[in-house]
């Protein structure tokens, strides 16, 4: 046991030397910025500041609209960057003492839950390793196509007011992809507490298209004020691009669950979740902040029949990623409330199916919402705006999970969204692998 034990520790701690905690590639952008950091993708986007046209004869700025309507649009989608759920790290087997054989045997008629908790621990000096791959595609912005979000820029005030009413409109899309490779470990303190640790690997990937169009509202018969440095006789359009990749440690999460209350046909556990800010925030690794997670769990034994439900509360400290970037502030991440209905169930000794409700609300979300800027002349331009507040989002996790040869656990799971709020994926893969010794 002792030799197992060390064996993958050390294969754990070789594969976090080897793997690569700088990004893949710069983040550039067709504007001339460059960083080697996610988070400047976008307020480098149009150049260091903003949107400047090259007329040397009047200094057309369009700045104020991107810090008022764009800036809010990044920290929606941060926020829910650094909400990417992580598997449980608890044990598929559940081991108890049989006192008439004075041996620890294994119990239980299904291989428990994919991303609930439930009350039971996994036994005295039982261990279990296990790793997971999930991968995100996000599509979705509250209910927003996000390869078709809108942003409006106004000008800033101007000697003239003819040149103030001209505005800028962009099309913009995001492509937003998050991977992570989980390894998690849990012990078997007592035959009531156990401990488990989960080291995320993540890669974040982002790519974003600006498509933006001078509408001359207060200047249609003097296209020489306000132009970009585009060929002819395209001058009131032109394209920005930013991309890159980051890969590299995430933020590791540590758990204690006690079983504090055992009765005839379930039992009643409560647990506390940390989390380090191990992962890089400025490339969407991290949250960037400590957080804890106090929850309670309870299930249910009925045959092969096993319902449970967790209730828990995230408290998140002060991240950059809450912030102003550009000011090198931070600010206080939204706190969570998360709620977990399901069942698992036992088809035969050898597979089991799961299925969960998993209910958060952010306490301090961002909801993006389209509404209509009414330029000077009446005309209606698309665009986004930001409002803080309750965010509550829904999902449905179906999985399998399968025993294919003594202690090995193999599990397929797909989390399927079941409404538009925040930064979404309709559906999200997840495959593991488990073992018990």
């Amino acid at each position: 046991m002792k030799t197992t034990l060390r064996t993958l520790l050390c294969l754990l701690l070789s594969s976090l030397a080897a793997w690569p905690h700088d990004p893949t590639g710069p983040a550039a952008n067709t504007a001339g910025a460059t960083s080697s950091k996610l988070i400047y993708l976008f307020p480098t986007l149009y150049g260091p500041t903003g949107i400047v046209l090259p007329n040397t004869d009047h200094a057309a700025h369009f700045t104020s609209a991107f810090q008022s309507n764009f800036s809010p649009l990044v920290g929606s989608i941060v926020n829910q960057l650094t909400s990417v759920p992580i598997p449980s790290p608890a044990s598929g087997f559940l081991y108890s003492f049989d006192s008439s054989l004075g041996v620890y045997t294994r119990s239980g008629q299904s291989f428990g839950p994919i991303f609930a908790e439930r009350a039971e621990t996994i036994g005295k000096n039982k261990f279990l390793a296990g790793i997971s791959y999930q991968h995100f595609n996000f599509d979705r912005l509250d209910g927003l196509n996000i390869k078709k979000i809108p942003a409006v820029f106004q000008h800033q005030p101007a000697a003239n007011p003819e040149f103030q009413k001209d505005v800028i409109t962009t099309d913009n899309a995001f492509d937003i992809q998050v991977s992570q490779t989980v390894a998690y470990f849990t012990y078997g303190v007592s035959d009531r507490l156990d401990v488990s640790v989960a080291v995320p690997m993540a890669t974040a990937h982002i790519e974003i298209v600006s498509d933006a169009t001078i509408r001359r509202i207060g200047t249609s018969n003097q296209p020489d004020i306000h132009y970009f440095d585009s060929p002819y006789p395209n001058k009131d359009r032109q394209t920005f691009a930013a991309s890159g990749s980051a890969r590299g440690l995430g933020d590791v999460l540590v758990r204690a669950k006690y079983t504090a209350i055992r009765f005839k046909s379930g039992a009643l556990a409560l647990g506390l979740d940390a989390r380090m800010p191990t992962g890089d925030e400025y490339n969407f690794l991290g949250t960037g902040s400590v957080g804890a997670r106090p929850f309670t769990a309870i299930s249910f034994r009925r045959g092969n029949f096993s319902p449970h439900a967790n209730f828990a509360y995230w408290w998140n400290g002060n991240s950059i990623l809450a912030g102003n970037v550009q000011a090198g502030t931070k600010g206080n991440q939204s706190d969570q409330l998360q709620y977990t209905l399901g069942f698992d169930y036992g088809l035969t000794r050898k597979f089991t199916v799961a299925a969960d409700y998993l209910g958060q609300t952010q306490l301090q979300g961002n909801r993006v919402n389209l509404i209509n800027y009414a330029a000077a002349n009446g005309t209606a331009f698309p665009n986004v705006q930001v409002n803080r507040a309750r965010l509550a989002q829904n999902a449905a996790s179906l999985g399998i999970k399968a025993n294919p040869i003594g202690e090995l656990l193999v599990t397929f799971n797909l989390l399927v969204a079941l409404d538009e709020n925040g930064l979404r994926d309709r559906v999200a893969p997840m495959i593991g692998l488990s073992y018990t010794f």
